[in-house]
């Protein structure tokens, strides 16, 4: 029986190209030919099946090619019915939100269906099949291209190969184990899956406790908001006056306000009020299923053949490096200006430099430095001990026509010293966007709580440290011998790496920390409302990115003024 089934599914695949299903019904519709009345030779329901079942795309050549083999068998039907492992299959593909996924997306047949009829066994054959290459397309690849919503990840892992996954679905013992596989295996991934499953089931449960707009409430304030903001973080009260701000209840804030990315001050202001307020269960769900989303991008070994991996996140401000699944190293960044974004990408790490040379980019040319140029009192290249080149032009810059010459036709760049905008190491992933990691002598901005400041690339707060691990898990090399190496005389040092290290720039906004808490990141760059409206309609539950909104603010309060100094914030971005 199962061969009959199997020789219906080849009739349908191979004996009527997909591509000529239109001439077909157009044939169907006029007068019928002889090889048209007989049934032996076209299936009622051969044109139904025909326009799902395309050589054209990789999923409808796998079809044809797998059921079109000597020795094929049907994987989900039997003379009977669907098999269990069809049921068991269709009843996980079903459950696909509980990984993130909209079981809406696929076509599966009725539960319990059991008929002999050889072209509905066919049908749903065929129509399980498609179901299981769409979910591991899913699963393992996402439901967006990041290229459609903006700059997401400028290049994802391949998507798996749908011959691959029949040939795997149909000879495993646990086709159910073998669909789960096909979701990334990153710890980070089932951690969100797990909370995701705990909103759905809290969800309406208990409503969310509003607080009112007030006061600024911090340690030591007795007010009657402070009851209602106990009740929000749900920090019970054994004793005492429920309305007074003690230090528990600072501790509480504090922790609230972490795993926000808000000032950890512990004091309850205008801006603090907002996320307790608009932190509501739809905005989480929203903001996990699309951070799941960014996960099916990245591929599942992200240390590869070196055994280790830089990531970086952007609304975190966090650099680590991940060794065998343990993280060695966790540090403060700094990223791009929301107008000069730190682009969403993975490369892999070729050298280390100490004492780099700066070679500034044309942007900071353009917008920085020719404006300084142009004027007779500019000091701006003795400043920041700067080289002009530019060619046969010269290299005095008060001797150069800037209004016929072209600064990005110029070499301009900064020798290693105490004022080096890149401080004394330099992380060199080679890439399109010119980016890459370095040191900075401007320490201080660390200490902030949005930490947006560069012209894209990241900046570390101890790039000795991390120099070291790197080097000591490649070359061996001992912490002495790096110090030793920028002890010496200030000039360019080069390390390769023996094994090129895979670098991860990523924009996770639900994360969990270091410590295993869940936080949730303001969206810096608006990457999270173009995603969620991409791949749920929902763009619009989630708040607008309130660093750029500052950001304009501010631009707007100063695009009459100008200072004398107007270059230092943004010259030392790079």
């Amino acid at each position: 029986m199962q061969f009959v089934i199997y020789a219906a599914i080849a009739l349908l695949l191979f004996v009527f190209p997909a591509g000529n299903a239109r001439a077909m019904e157009r044939e169907a519709s006029a007068a019928p030919s002889e090889s048209a009345k007989s049934p032996s030779t076209i299936p009622g329901f051969v044109l139904e099946l025909l326009g799902d079942v395309s050589a054209n795309d990789a999923g409808g050549a796998a079809l044809r090619s797998f059921y079109g083999r000597l020795n094929a068998r049907p994987i989900w039907t039997d003379g009977k019915g669907v098999t269990g492992a069809g049921e068991a299959v269709s009843a996980e593909i079903a459950r696909a939100g509980d990984y993130g996924l909209d079981a809406a997306d696929f076509t599966l047949p009725s539960r319990g269906t059991a008929d002999s009829d050889l072209e509905k066994l066919a049908r749903i054959e065929l129509q399980l099949s498609r179901a299981v290459l769409l979910y591991a397309r899913h699963a393992g690849g996402g439901r967006v291209k990041p290229g459609a919503v903006g700059p997401q990840l400028r290049k994802t892992p391949p998507l798996p190969d749908p011959a691959e996954v029949l040939d795997k679905v149909s000879s495993g013992d646990d086709q159910v184990a073998f669909l789960r596989s096909l979701h990334p295996a990153h710890p980070q991934f089932e951690d969100l899956r797990q909370r995701l499953l705990e909103l759905r089931k809290t969800k309406g449960e208990r409503a969310r406790t509003a607080i009112p707009a007030g006061p600024a409430l911090r340690k030591g304030a007795r007010h009657e908001h402070v009851e209602l903001l106990r009740k929000r973080l749900d920090l019970t009260q054994a004793q005492g006056d429920a309305r007074l701000f003690d230090k528990g209840l600072e501790e509480a804030v504090k922790k609230f306000q972490r795993s926000n990315g808000l000032s950890a001050d512990g004091v309850v202001g205008n801006g603090t009020r907002r996320v307790l307020n608009g932190d509501t269960s739809e905005a989480q769900t929203v903001k996990i299923l699309i951070n799941m989303e960014r996960w099916r991008w990245l591929p599942d070994d992200l240390g590869g053949d070196a055994g280790i991996y830089v990531w970086a996140n952007i609304p975190e401000y966090r650099v680590r490096i991940v060794k065998q699944r343990d993280i060695v190293f966790s540090e403060r960044v700094i990223v791009g200006k929301v107008d000069k974004q730190t682009p969403v990408f993975s490369d892999k790490m070729e050298w280390i430099e100490f004492h780099p040379t700066w070679y500034v980019p044309n942007s900071i040319k353009v917008d920085d430095i020719l404006p300084s140029l142009r004027r007779p009192t500019s000091r701006v290249m003795q400043r920041y001990h700067l080289r002009l080149n530019c060619g046969a032009h010269g290299s005095d810059p008060k001797s150069i026509d800037w209004s016929s010459v072209d600064i990005r036709k110029c070499s301009v760049s900064q020798p290693p010293g105490a004022k080096s905008v890149l401080g004394d190491f330099k992380f060199k992933f080679p890439n399109k966007h010119d980016v890459y990691m370095h040191d900075t002598p401007t320490k201080g901005l660390f200490s902030r709580t949005t930490r947006t400041f560069s012209h894209g690339c990241v900046r570390i707060r101890n790039p000795r440290r991390m120099a070291e691990i790197l080097l000591e898990h490649d070359k061996q090399m001992s912490s002495t011998r790096v110090g030793e190496i920028l002890g010496g005389r200030r000039a360019l040092h080069k390390e390769d790496l023996n094994r090129h290290v895979p670098v991860h720039i990523t924009y996770f906004t639900a994360i969990f920390d270091d410590e295993g808490v869940f936080t949730s990141r303001p969206d810096i760059y608006g990457h999270d409302r173009r995603l969620a409206q991409a791949l749920l309609g929902k763009g619009h539950i989630l708040p607008p990115p309130p660093v750029a909104l500052r950001k304009a603010r501010k631009k707007k309060r100063n695009a009459t003024t100008a200072s004398e100094t107007w270059w230092q914030p943004s010259f030392l971005q790079n």
